[in-house]
């Protein structure tokens, strides 16, 4: 009998270590995270044969980083298998993502929560200050980077510790009015904080002051800090700068001392026809002796007001750059 021109595959007789080394470059680079279901999930891997489903299973790369949606939380059964995964990845740092359009449910934080001592990559969407606390509940000793995002508006209230024994967090991605956090700020080298008031930015950098990285959403047209006359914020090591603003009125209050600042980006939705000097000041007023590279963004559509020579006219020793972005 002539056997089956499909019986026979070259692909089932690579070695083990080059098709975990195939499988891992089906996924995401890591932290970045596949759906838990559907294409480009490991669990398609698990599926084309015998063999490749035995080496996908005992491989715990594949199955440290998870990420959910509205589409998968609907359903019990994907907090089951979120409990798979993380049985599976051990022991591995994990990367979870559990974002919009719909926050964060509590069966999923109830799956992740026992893994804490993995938690290396977090990206979360809460809905309520239970869920927000329970960060508080034990060390998270490998956790480098948390995103958050609270989606109900919060409230005064006594201030909330977190993550007070996570030794290796860097960064932090603050998207809601986190004034009443109190967070490792200090050990911290990247931030970013959108949607937080001027009283909460100000607290928080003032006590961030071995960050090297800073991203801000000031939400006031003006970008300013009301009430913090007086208050100069010093942060030496920072190296970079990223301003979102509507129309950038300079100097800011307080003043920023930033004398390792080596990139300063402004993102503006609305142009301004005295940005120059106002640049030219906050440069000086915040001692930017080693800047060498300025970028302004500005919306794609928008005339622009002011040349790209005239910057680099009023910038000599720095590299300018510019770019247009979509409303």
């Amino acid at each position: 009998m002539t056997s089956s021109p499909f019986s026979y595959s070259p692909t089932l007789t690579l070695p083990t270590e080059i098709v975990v080394e195939i499988f891992l470059h089906f996924l995401p680079a890591y932290p970045l995270c596949p759906p838990l279901g559907g294409l480009g999930s490991p669990t398609l891997l698990a599926q084309i044969c015998r063999d490749w489903r035995e080496i996908a299973l005992a491989t715990p790369r594949l199955w440290r980083t998870i990420s959910v949606d509205s589409n998968w939380i609907i359903f019990p059964r994907e907090v089951a298998r979120a409990h798979i995964w993380l049985q599976r990845s051990h022991p591995l740092p994990l990367s979870l993502r559990f974002g919009p359009p719909t926050a964060f449910p509590s069966p999923f934080f109830a799956a992740i929560t026992p893994y804490r001592q993995r938690w290396a990559y977090l990206d979360l969407h809460l809905v309520d200050r239970t869920q927000l606390a329970a960060l508080r509940d034990g060390p998270t000793p490998l956790l480098r980077c948390i995103d958050l995002y609270f989606h109900t508006r919060t409230t005064a209230g006594d201030p909330m510790v977190l993550l007070n024994d996570a030794p290796l967090l860097h960064t932090v991605l603050l998207n809601f009015n986190a004034a009443m956090l109190v967070l490792p700020w200090a050990q911290l080298t990247s931030l970013t904080l959108k949607r937080v008031d001027a009283p909460g930015r100000l607290s928080i950098l003032q006590s961030a002051s071995n960050l090297q990285r800073l991203e801000l959403f000031l939400q006031l047209e003006q970008g300013t800090f009301p009430n913090a006359q007086g208050q100069d914020i010093l942060i030496p090591r920072l190296e970079s700068l990223k301003l979102h603003v509507r129309t950038l009125h300079l100097p800011l209050e307080p003043t920023f001392i930033l004398p390792a600042l080596r990139h300063l980006a402004i993102v503006e939705s609305r142009t301004n026809f005295e940005r120059i000097p106002a640049l030219a000041t906050f440069i000086a007023t915040a001692g930017c002796t080693q800047l060498d590279e300025l970028s302004i963004t500005v919306n794609k559509f928008q005339f622009p007001l002011i040349s790209e020579d005239a910057y680099r006219k009023a910038f000599p020793g720095v590299r300018v750059s510019f770019a247009k972005r979509e409303l």
